[in-house]
C-alpha cells in the first residue's frame, strides 16, 4: 500500500505538470521544441538526469513530439536517451568529486544510507530502476551515490543506458501508436489518473523482479572473473 501511494502522488505530480504544459501551449518554450524537435529535447535530457529538478517535462514533452510525429518515435527516443545518458555521466562524475560527505548535506543521511544500501546490495540494478521510475523518483540521487561509491563506470552506462532507452522506448511508441489519446491525457490527467498508476507501477514492479533476477548471474560472472 505504501508503494502504490507513493506512486500515487508521483502520478499526481506528473498530471499538474501536465496541466501546466497545456496551459503554456503557446509559450516560447514549446515554440521552441516544436521548431527543433528532437534535438530541443537533449538540453533538457542533461539537465534532467542532474540534481536540477524539471519536474518530468522531458516525458511530457517527449510523448507530446511522437503523438505529433509518430513515424519518429524512435528518434525522439534516441535524443532522450542521449541527453540523459550526458547528464548522468556529469552527476557521476560530480558524485565522484565531491564524495558521500557533500552528498549527504544535500539530501541527509538517511537518504543517503538508503541510496547506499541499494547500490551495494543491488548494484546496476538500483541504476537500473532508478532511470525507468517515473517523476518525481530521485534518479540524481543514485548517479551521484554511483559515483561517491565507486560503481564501475562502464556498469553505470551501461545500465543508465538500458533503463533510458526502455523508458523512452515505450513512452515514445506508445503515445505515437495513441497520439490522440496521449493529448486527450495532457488536457485531462486527472480522468487517466488509475490507468497510470497502474501502468506505472505494473513497469516499476517488472524492472525490481529483473534486478533482482539479475543479481545472481553477476554474482556468478564477477567470482568467476
Amino acid at each position: 500500500m505504501v508503494f502504490i501511494t507513493k506512486y500515487g502522488q508521483a502520478l499526481m505530480l506528473v498530471a499538474q505538470a501536465a496541466k501546466r504544459a497545456k496551459k503554456a501551449a503557446a509559450t516560447p518554450s514549446l515554440t521552441f521544441v516544436r521548431h527543433f524537435g528532437g534535438v530541443a529535447l537533449v538540453p533538457l535530457a542533461i539537465v534532467d538526469s542532474t540534481i536540477i529538478p524539471t519536474f518530468g517535462s522531458l516525458d511530457l514533452l517527449t510523448g507530446w513530439l511522437a503523438a505529433g510525429n509518430p513515424d519518429l518515435w524512435w528518434y525522439y527516443t534516441l535524443m532522450s536517451t542521449a541527453g540523459s545518458l550526458i547528464g548522468a555521466y556529469i552527476t557521476y562524475r560530480m558524485g565522484k568529486k565531491m564524495g558521500e560527505a557533500w552528498i549527504e548535506k544535500k539530501i541527509g543521511a538517511a537518504r543517503l544510507r538508503r541510496v547506499k544500501n541499494s547500490i551495494e546490495h543491488h548494484g546496476v540494478g538500483s541504476i537500473f530502476v532508478s532511470t525507468v521510475a517515473p517523476p518525481p523518483f530521485p534518479t540524481a540521487w543514485f548517479f551521484l551515490g554511483a559515483g561517491a561509491f565507486s560503481l564501475p563506470l562502464k556498469k553505470f552506462v551501461a545500465s543508465a543506458l538500458a533503463g533510458r532507452l526502455l523508458r523512452y522506448g515505450l513512452l515514445t511508441a506508445v503515445t505515437a501508436h495513441y497520439g490522440r489519446h496521449f493529448l486527450r491525457y495532457l488536457r485531462h490527467p486527472m480522468h487517466y489518473l488509475l490507468i497510470s498508476l497502474i501502468v506505472t507501477a505494473s513497469l516499476i514492479t517488472a524492472s525490481i523482479l529483473f534486478a533482482i533476477r539479475r543479481k545472481p548471474q553477476l554474482q556468478a560472472a564477477s567470482s568467476g572473473s
